[in-house]
């Protein structure tokens, strides 16, 4: 990137944080704004009060040393008026901003329809980094009012000084090095947060890991806690050395561009008690010369340090902003105008469809030819790594094909709304969110209108359980559907791997009429009996839905029993079809099919 495209995206950065702030709270924006400013005034009258005492004590005119003491006084009072009134309304602002940028990301993040950029190790290093970074980001806005509170008094102390002698005007200048050398550390100190990023994101996963209640019993049983500390003190000798290399760098730029203004604070010093001994300025202009010397000295050493934390926290908010381009543009990815069809009439056909994975040798499906027609149930099947579940993620629309195509009723996928495709769809995962609400509302989240509106969702809610075969989870919940899970939560109960999963299928089982329902693995922690009462039941269900809306039923599981029941049976093997058709055929067929399910009924003999 070039300077001018590094200015360009600062100053973006910065208009876009100053519409955060004004959208966030207005009355509080502004204020914070003019009592800086107004602050800034305050501060550099004081040397004003001072020359009018200085003079008056000289002249021996009481008038000019009461007016000067009066007003030095009024200052002080209207200044730490400003300065409370500044502070109550930076942090008015700063909590609603943070707020707003919190909202903006969970908005854009859940607004991406595909999964891409869950899955990219650089986009989850800048999401930790916008997670670890919230008291930076928390601070964008306070450091930017105290920086217009520097430039006010930097532009004020300057005008005072042109009307006394216009060379002392060369003393702000010579901060420019040391301004200037501050846009070049905070440059370092990005670059470092950067490359410190990964280190930093795996001394947050063992700390994780090791306090989550799954991986506290294997750090206790495989004897783990030496390995993991060893490991969490290299990421942190990591970042330390990088941040210490950083730091050394940027102490010795900042001295040296310190040490330029001090030669010149020390010049305009003489100047003044040369014009002082020439009879050419009075006391009074001394001690106001005195004075502001002596703030302009404070505002570099000051303003500096300002300025580097401001740059930081812009560090912070630029990718805030990233963030914000990248989602936003994912989330347009799949936006269209062309509707998905109410009905399925054909169904869903995949025409020479591969997926490769970013930083893998090999695609996880390659040339993949298969129709779903409408109406229809079909079970996938195939050893680990076969691809099954991306080959569920590619009919969700949260993959986009790396080559060939997806149509629904001859529609091609990537013209419709995804948005609109994933409201007709429902799905349970093997790795199904946990969502720690009461019963009633993690089972209503599969229709989440219905949490929004004046009914009751019970009805649908114990249906939902029917269909998944898990009303037998309410009998060992205190409060029935009004239980809150997590045993984090106060009277929180926490449940069995097997419970949360029927919790994740009765939450698929909400909508009312899918066009394609997805059951990937999802009754792994579930017996066979209860599986294939749950695939049954379903099965039942698709028959009405198959006439009323063409509902396609697609089922991922390793269990035969189960899969036997459906129209038609996909084998992968590699990331390839190796064989379909219905289970009767695939048996006489004696291929890949018959030898796994032979495998799997001996085991159970």
């Amino acid at each position: 990137m070039t300077e001018n495209a590094a200015s360009a995206g600062r100053w973006r950065v910065v208009t876009t944080m100053l519409r955060l702030a004004w959208q966030a709270d207005r009355a509080a924006a502004v204020l914070a704004f003019v009592l800086a400013g107004l602050q800034a005034l305050t501060l550099a009258s004081f040397g004003l009060w001072l020359k009018l005492v200085v003079d008056g004590i000289q002249t021996g005119n009481p008038l000019t040393v009461v007016a000067g003491a009066a007003g030095g006084v009024i200052s002080i009072a209207i200044n730490v008026s400003f300065a409370y009134g500044g502070q109550r309304a930076q942090s008015r602002l700063r909590d609603h901003t943070r707020y707003m940028m919190n909202a903006q990301i969970l908005n854009l993040v859940g607004a991406a329809p595909t999964l891409e950029l869950h899955e990219s190790p650089q986009h989850l290093n800048e999401l930790s980094a916008f997670q670890r970074e919230g008291h930076q980001l928390s601070q964008v806005l306070p450091r930017m009012v105290e920086l217009c509170t520097v430039t006010v008094q930097i532009i004020t102390t300057a005008v005072l000084m042109v009307l006394v002698n216009p060379l002392l005007l060369a003393l702000p200048l010579f901060a420019v090095p040391s301004l200037l050398v501050s846009f070049k550390t905070s440059r370092i100190m990005r670059d470092s947060g950067r490359r410190a990023a990964t280190p930093a994101r795996l001394a947050e996963h063992l700390v994780e890991v090791t306090a989550a209640p799954g991986g506290a019993k294997e750090v206790r049983l495989f004897r783990l806690q030496a390995e993991l500390l060893s490991r969490f003190h290299q990421a942190h000798y990591q970042i330390r050395r990088l941040n210490g290399q950083a730091q050394l760098h940027v102490a010795a730029l900042s001295l040296a561009g310190r040490l330029v203004f001090i030669a010149a604070y020390v010049a305009s010093i003489a100047l003044v008690v040369r014009l002082v001994a020439d009879g050419e300025a009075s006391i009074g202009e001394a001690a106001l010369i005195a004075v502001l010397a002596g703030q302009v000295l404070g505002l570099v050493s000051g303003s500096s340090e300002v300025l580097q934390l401001t740059i930081r926290s812009l560090v912070a908010a630029d990718r805030f902003v990233s963030l914000q381009d990248l989602f936003g543009r994912a989330a347009q990815q799949g936006h269209s105008t062309r509707p998905v069809p109410l009905r399925l009439r054909r169904g869903i056909t995949l025409s020479d469809v591969s997926y490769q994975y970013d930083n893998t040798a090999h695609p996880a499906l390659e040339k993949i030819h298969l129709d779903l027609p409408a109406g229809s149930t079909v079970a996938i099947v195939g050893e680990n790594g076969a691809g099954k579940s991306t080959l569920v993620k590619l009919l969700a629309g949260l993959y986009s094909p790396t080559h060939g195509t997806i149509t629904i009723d001859e529609e091609d996928l990537a013209s419709v709304d995804l948005a609109q495709w994933q409201d007709r769809i429902s799905a349970a995962f093997q790795d199904h969110a946990r969502f720690e609400l009461l019963v009633r509302e993690t089972i209503a989240l599969g229709d989440v209108q219905l949490l929004s509106g004046d009914a009751d969702p019970d009805a649908r809610v114990l249906e939902a359980l029917d269909r998944a075969a898990a009303t037998d989870v309410l009998s060992a919940l205190p409060h029935g559907l009004g239980t809150q899970l997590g045993s984090g939560w106060p009277a929180g109960v926490d449940l069995s791997g097997g419970q949360w999963q029927k919790l994740a299928i009765a939450r698929a089982m909400m909508c009312p009429a899918p066009a394609l329902l997805l059951l990937d693995e999802p009754s792994a922690a579930l017996d066979p009996e209860t599986e294939h009462r749950l695939f049954e039941a379903w099965t039942q269900v698709a028959q009405e839905l198959r006439e009323r809306v063409g509902s396609i039923t697609v089922l991922v599981s390793h269990r035969f029993s189960t899969v036997r029941m459906a129209d038609r049976i996909v084998v992968l093997r590699n990331g390839t079809i190796a064989e379909q058709g219905s289970h009767e055929e695939l048996v006489r067929k004696n291929g890949l099919y018959a030898e796994l399910f032979n495998l799997q009924a001996a085991a159970y003999r």
